[in-house]
């Protein structure tokens, strides 16, 4: 069972689904490519859309750092499963 503050959670931003779903997505990435040199992040639909007045930008950016992550809006696409979705992108070379 999950404890309250697991469930409840303040986050960054004025919209904590935007940033606290993004910054846990990105961390688990992030650890799952630890030799990767950059990332590219795709943020699709509403994510997309109000990102960059909910912080979602500066969240993903402050989760990859210090690595460069290049962020790619795409407020028209969405992806199938859910309207706020992202991919993720990692690279072994510096381009």
């Amino acid at each position: 069972m999950e404890t309250i503050k697991e469930l409840f959670k303040i986050g960054h931003g004025p919209s904590s689904s935007h940033t606290m779903g993004p910054q846990r997505a990105a961390s688990i990435f992030k650890n799952k490519n630890k030799h990767a040199h950059r990332f590219v992040v795709t943020l699709y639909g509403s994510l997309a859309a109000t990102g960059k007045g909910h912080f979602t930008d500066k969240i993903l950016l402050e989760t990859f750092y210090p690595k460069p992550c290049e962020l790619i809006w795409k407020p028209v696409s969405f992806l199938t499963l859910h309207p706020n979705g992202l991919d993720f992108e990692a690279f072994d070379i510096i381009c």
